[in-house]
């Protein structure tokens, strides 16, 4: 009678060990599912409170010097850091050696809400003819103008 207490005994360690490990599998699971969802949350937020609108006359697209001058303006509710902006040419990934961006008025790398951006682009990467300039945000948001020079 004592052999079946003692296996008992072991049955009863060993059930309450592998509970104990299906737990704790279980515990990391859920908290690895939780910090995901809070991940994407705050990028959902970010995107939904991020908002630009190209303002530039797509009839008359400004020079200065040997750049050709955009105006976009951060109409979102969130500041956004000028260095993470891309911008597209006709598709084409516009590189910072013809690329040169800067707030108006304050000059800083940070875009407030309600600022403009002036974005100026080499006139060697721009012909004559129709174009699509495309500038984007870092959290996806972008806007899009057709021009033609």
């Amino acid at each position: 009678m004592s052999d079946a207490g003692a296996s008992h005994i072991i049955f009863f360690i060993a059930s309450m060990i592998l509970a104990t490990l299906v737990v704790g599998a279980i515990s990391v699971n859920v908290q690895s599912v939780a910090d995901a969802t809070r991940g994407s949350g705050t990028v959902l937020s970010n995107q939904l409170k991020t908002d630009i609108t190209i303002i530039s006359d797509s009839a008359m697209i400004p020079t200065n010097g040997s750049y050709r001058v955009f105006y976009v303006k951060n109409t979102g509710k969130t500041n956004l850091d000028i260095n993470q902006i891309d911008v597209f040419l006709d598709g084409r990934y516009i590189t910072d050696s013809s690329l040169i961006l800067k707030v108006l008025d304050t000059g800083e790398t940070t875009w407030r809400e309600g600022e403009v951006l002036e974005v100026n682009i080499a006139s060697s990467e721009i012909s004559s003819g129709d174009h699509s300039l495309r500038i984007v945000t870092e959290t996806g948001i972008l806007d899009t103008m057709d021009f033609r020079i």
